[in-house]
């Protein structure tokens, strides 16, 4: 019975330290209706043009930087992968690999990588970004957001520069090896 209680017990001590439950996500405020982008219409082109035309963005959203800068999904297109991190203050597997994911931003952003770090709690995330020394945009927590939501954090998915996911979701937190292998094999 004993060794049973103690199995049970180390295993609910491994789950809760492989990824913490993340509350639900603070909806955002809706936007008034002269703020929401408004459809527009393109001028054909004339017959002799040739048109390249962009492939439309997966991924929209605008929100702002911890900083209060805005941000919208323009910081996708120019990194031919991004992994965006979604973590808490009060999550300590998030907490613990902050600095791995600042090195591995800074080993391959020179190599169209970058990493895109969300929140939504405001309490403490100032502290924690700063202790970490994260370089990497830190935004606020947006419902664009919504579809990536596993109920856990850190959650962490790819997206290329059109915002297409990339590669899996990833739950838990991970060492700067685990995460290498898999921008490694996402960047090809």
């Amino acid at each position: 019975m004993k060794k049973t209680v103690l199995a049970l017990l180390s295993l609910a001590l491994l789950l809760a330290l492989a990824a913490c439950g993340a509350p639900a996500p603070v909806p955002a405020e809706p936007t008034p209706a002269a703020e929401q982008d408004a459809p527009t219409e393109t001028p054909a082109p004339a017959p002799e043009e040739s048109v390249t035309e962009e492939p439309e963005m997966a991924l929209r959203f605008s929100t702002t930087m911890l900083d209060g800068t805005a941000a919208d999904e323009s910081l996708l297109k120019e990194h031919r992968l991004t992994m965006i991190n979604f973590f808490e203050p009060w999550c300590l597997p998030c907490v613990r690999e902050l600095p791995d994911l600042e090195a591995l931003y800074e080993a391959y952003r020179d190599e169209g990588f970058q990493i895109l770090g969300v929140f939504s709690t405001e309490e403490g995330t100032v502290q924690i970004v700063e202790q970490s020394g994260l370089q990497y945009p830190v935004l606020r927590y947006t419902e664009a957001f919504d579809p990536f939501q596993t109920g856990y954090v850190p959650t962490t998915v790819f997206v290329d520069e059109h915002g297409a996911v990339v590669g899996e979701s990833v739950i838990g937190g991970h060492s700067y090896a685990e995460w290498e292998k898999i921008v490694k094999g996402l960047l090809g």
